[in-house]
């Protein structure tokens, strides 16, 4: 029986903390496509597929700024905490199932050394196409809107690798409206695609041009204001307008 780790538990297990301990005495065998669920793999970023359409490249050039400040062993270290879920697909493929921004911030940045950490969440080499994709949407391992907030759309047309992945600049302003405090980051299930959510509310509601740094600025305040009214209660990580002495 092959067991299929849940994301959420990966996910919850990088919060407690536990994965610092594993992470120093696990080997992390190269990838094959006939690795078992739980396995910890290493492998090129390039050999990657992702699951989504795109990224929001302003939490890239962050962390790829970040990437770069890091010595060898930092740098392993970081990569290591990261733990990149995969889950193998038809053709021994592995697809990764979280960790976008970051493993295009590697391949982004400066560093020479691009290999990826992480477990295997499950083996699903064996089925068909449909088979799989219907399983990947009902995990919630795949986000299939594009740059646009279009879709779903059909998996067969996401990027090949990290870098041919889109530009959704709403996913960037979401990131930037979290790290302002307009809502809080979720962990577990109920945080799938967070941020993304947020872009869709903001998308009709913000305008700005992203090449404009005093722009974005006054669209980051804008959106946070947003972020604290009713219509957005239902968002994950919503939080009520701050009281005013």
């Amino acid at each position: 029986m092959n067991l299929i780790i849940p994301r959420w538990a990966t996910l919850l297990l990088l919060i407690a903390g536990f994965n610092n301990t594993i992470r120093a005495s696990e080997t992390y065998a190269p990838f094959q496509p006939t690795m078992k669920a739980g396995t910890a793999y290493s492998l090129p970023a390039t050999k990657l597929h992702p699951t989504q359409f795109a990224v929001g490249f302003r939490e890239v050039i962050f962390k790829a700024k970040s990437i770069d400040s890091k010595n060898a062993a930092e740098l392993r270290t970081y990569l290591q905490d990261k733990d990149v879920p995969v889950v193998i697909g038809p053709g021994g493929r592995p697809y990764m199932t979280d960790g976008h921004h970051t493993i295009r911030a590697l391949l982004d940045s400066h560093q020479s050394d691009k290999t990826v950490y992480g477990h295997i969440l499950a083996n699903w080499a064996e089925l068909d196409e449909v088979s799989f994709w219907s399983q990947m949407q009902s995990h919630h391992y795949t986000y299939l809107m594009d740059k646009d907030g279009r879709g779903p759309l059909d998996p067969r047309l996401l990027p090949e690798t990290l870098a041919d992945i889109q530009s959704n600049i709403y996913r960037g302003l979401g990131w930037a409206v979290m790290k302002a405090g307009g809502f809080a980051e979720k962990k577990g299930p109920a945080g799938f695609f967070q941020e993304f959510y947020w872009a869709d509310y903001f998308r009709d509601k913000v305008r700005w041009n992203d090449a404009d740094e005093n722009e974005f600025k006054q669209a980051v305040d804008a959106a946070v204001v947003l972020a604290h009214q009713p219509a957005a209660a239902k968002l994950p990580g919503y939080l009520p307008p701050p009281a005013h002495p």
